[in-house]
């Protein structure tokens, strides 16, 4: 397993101001959030990323989860996966070769893995989009 790094979180996640929206559009998984800037005056902006044609994910609470170094406020992608492995063995008719795993672990709110084609980071704007609650 090797971790490749992709993207680095705009502040550090401690800074999210409300919560993490996940939700699935057309077979992608999207992953929105809200987060005030120190260096900014804590102007509140909104942001996400966008794994592109998901085929499974998985999310663990801060407190359960099994910690993968190098994934802290940074969105990598593990190479030679075995949860990869895994879903190929499951189903080989539909194997795609360029299925990766990405990982980012997000203070408070744990780590959330996704097995997709490929991602994106959605422009960040000024503004909350996340509702609590």
């Amino acid at each position: 397993m090797k971790l490749v790094e992709q993207w680095i979180f705009p502040v550090p996640s401690s800074c999210i101001s409300t919560t993490l929206s996940l939700a699935y559009k057309q077979g992608d998984a999207v992953l929105l959030f809200d987060y005030y800037d120190e260096e900014q005056d804590d102007t509140v902006f909104n942001g996400g990323i966008k794994f592109i044609s998901t085929v499974s994910h998985r999310h663990s609470s801060e407190k359960f989860t099994k910690y993968i170094s190098g994934t802290y406020d940074k969105l990598v992608k593990i190479e030679n996966s075995n949860w990869v492995s895994e879903l190929m063995e499951i189903s080989p008719e539909w194997v795609i070769d360029d299925l990766c795993h990405f990982a980012i672990y997000l203070d408070s709110y744990g780590l959330y893995e996704f097995v997709s084609q490929d991602f994106c980071i959605l422009e960040s704007k000024e503004g909350a989009i996340c509702n609590e609650g």
